[in-house]
């Protein structure tokens, strides 16, 4: 599964997760029919953060990250996971 197929799984909202053993706040927003979709996250253990929008142009999704190397929104959208 790539990164937009995971986030694709995911409801719109509020999510605890948990990456590289630490607690996150991940927040999941979508836009434009399902076509935008923000993705922020916040490290409960710090100021650490991820931001990115991803966009779903002509069957393809696209990542633009929000000020912040591509490399660390995806390695965190790969490598989260959910909190029961």
């Amino acid at each position: 599964m790539d990164a937009f197929q995971r986030i694709e799984t995911l409801d719109s909202g509020h999510h605890d997760v948990r990456y590289k053993g630490v607690r996150w706040g991940l927040s999941v927003k979508r836009y434009s029919n399902g076509h935008a979709v923000k993705v922020y996250a916040e490290s409960l253990a710090g100021s650490d953060f991820i931001s990115g929008n991803l966009y779903l142009v002509d069957d393809i999704w696209s990542l633009k990250p929000c000020e912040m190397p591509r490399e660390k929104v995806m390695l965190f959208i790969l490598g989260f996971e959910i909190q029961k």
